[in-house]
């Protein structure tokens, strides 16, 4: 995980970027119980020191027959200061490991400052938005029978939905088109565990902010008795996106140099609380409890991680313009860009019920924020370095459907499927 010693070696650049993000992080504090707990550890083995070699002067006199009365009661003093200190140290260790777990990302020189999405920079566009607006995806799918929503809150509560007929062979259909882009490019796919052990949870992500957001298996808050969870990993949570197995997945490993990059592409199900984002986007499925996503990721060396970023975006970008859905591309701001990314730039598309552009795709350069955490890490020329570690969106399937829904409506109330999905779904109009 980071240490004390890495943030002391990296402090300039850690200060500027808290400035930078006019972050509450408590740097100084952390700093302080450090300088703390190495005096403490500095006078423990000095006391250690001292307590072993007037152990051997008191033998020594022992043996002489000589008083060690005096002797015996300073050693006493001596070892009673021990384990006065050694009682102490693991609560500065316990508040230090609390710290470093949750420290933000350094950021590049190109974030910009702001203090929340609004001050997000628009970056370029693509395609041309349609001037007419249209009815919300949840209104034209209704009509055609392929959500129900209302069974669905009925038996999972809300956020959640049933896609029905073609509506579900369209998604499968864009999971299918993103994950044949991809691996002609390269990427490996990937179909990970849908549950972590928390230990490598803390290494993907800033766990203290971002819990609340997922699902654990077995929390005892989410069950009515003890006895319901006893035989479950309480240890375990559902992921919320395939970045973070991909990215444990190589926990506590070295690869050679000429191993990186390695290019993933995940498929799973992702489930979120989506907590905090109550009264927004309630209706129909552009923010919900669980959805399919495809999700590049890259391992790669510390020299070459900002041409992958380029890569990743331009990857998603090329997904959304054979899909023919306006979109723009923006940098997240310091007030928006979280605590794991040293980088971020999102895709927007075009949604005409809103006459607004939505986040459709996240992509971000993680730098050594995981693999120093994961301790993954690669030779270079015999030198021992931290993987960089970058992800991205390539489609989050609900959010696509809902702007191909809204973009591709007829005024007869059917749906054209995008051309590059006409060759999977066998047709062309769903309706």
């Amino acid at each position: 995980m980071l240490t004390t010693k890495y943030v002391r070696d990296h402090l300039d650049e850690i200060r500027a970027s808290m400035k930078k993000r006019k972050s509450t992080y408590p740097l100084e504090e952390l700093l302080k119980l450090d300088e703390d707990w190495r005096g403490l550890k500095t006078k423990l083995q000095e006391l250690q020191t001292r307590r072993n070699k007037e152990s051997l002067e008191i033998s020594q006199l022992k043996k002489e027959k000589k008083d060690i009365t005096e002797k015996v009661a300073g050693l006493a003093k001596v070892k009673d200061e021990i384990v006065r200190i050694e009682g102490e140290l693991p609560n500065y260790e316990m508040r230090i490991d609390g710290l470093l777990w949750n420290m933000p990302n350094t950021l590049h020189d190109t974030v910009p400052y702001g203090e929340s999405s609004e001050q997000n920079v628009t970056l370029r566009k693509w395609g041309d938005v349609p001037k007419k607006s249209a009815k919300g995806h949840e209104e034209i799918l209704l009509s055609l029978g392929l959500i129900d929503i209302e069974r669905a809150a009925k038996v999972s509560g809300a956020r959640f939905y049933y896609l029905k007929g073609d509506m579900v062979l369209l998604e499968q259909s864009l999971i299918r088109f993103a994950l044949d882009l991809l691996t002609k490019k390269g990427y490996t796919t990937i179909s990970p565990p849908y549950m972590i052990k928390k230990k490598y949870y803390k290494g993907v992500t800033a766990l203290g902010d971002f819990e609340d957001a997922l699902y654990r298996i077995g929390d005892p808050k989410e069950v009515e008795a003890k006895k319901e969870y006893e035989k479950v990993d309480e240890d375990l949570f559902l992921i919320s996106t395939s970045e973070h197995p991909m990215a444990a997945m190589h926990a506590e490993e070295t690869f050679a140099g000429n191993q990186l990059p390695l290019r993933y592409a995940g498929v799973s199900m992702c489930f979120r609380r989506e907590a905090g984002a109550h009264g927004k986007d309630t209706k129909g499925m552009f923010r919900v409890h669980q959805f399919y996503k495809v999700e590049q990721f890259i391992f790669s060396r510390q020299d070459d991680s900002w041409s992958y970023f380029d890569e990743l975006i331009g990857n998603a970008e090329e997904v959304f313009q054979k899909l023919k859905l306006p979109y723009r591309v923006v940098e997240i701001c310091t007030g928006d860009i979280g605590t794991v990314a040293a980088r971020k730039n999102d895709i927007e598309a075009w949604m005409p019920s809103q006459q607004d552009y939505r986040e459709v795709v996240s992509c971000s350069n993680c730098t050594d924020w995981q693999g120093i955490r994961l301790d993954i890490k690669y030779d270079d020329k015999g030198e021992r370095k931290y993987v960089h570690t970058l992800n991205s969106t390539a489609v989050a399937t609900t959010r696509a459907l809902v702007a191909i829904v809204e973009n591709y409506a007829n005024d007869d109330g059917t749906i054209t499927v995008p051309d590059v999905l006409v060759p999977y779904m066998g047709k062309k109009v769903i309706g």
